[in-house]
């Protein structure tokens, strides 16, 4: 083989092994979808619940 190809073979084979796992990359994913629709779903109960308190108060 010339050298230069041996120089591809090794350059594609490192990079393919830096490359993370998809499975790791997948629960990454995920725990960030969560994290989000955690947050989305905290800021609007708390956003209900001060409109509540609200009314409340208005009734008053």
């Amino acid at each position: 083989m010339q050298r230069s190809a041996m120089h591809f073979i090794g350059h594609n084979k490192a990079r393919l092994e830096a490359r993370p796992d998809r499975f790791f990359l997948a629960c990454a994913i995920l725990a960030l979808l969560m994290a989000l629709f955690l947050s989305a779903g905290l800021a609007t109960s708390t956003a209900f619940k001060k409109e509540w308190q609200f009314k409340a108060e208005a009734r008053v």
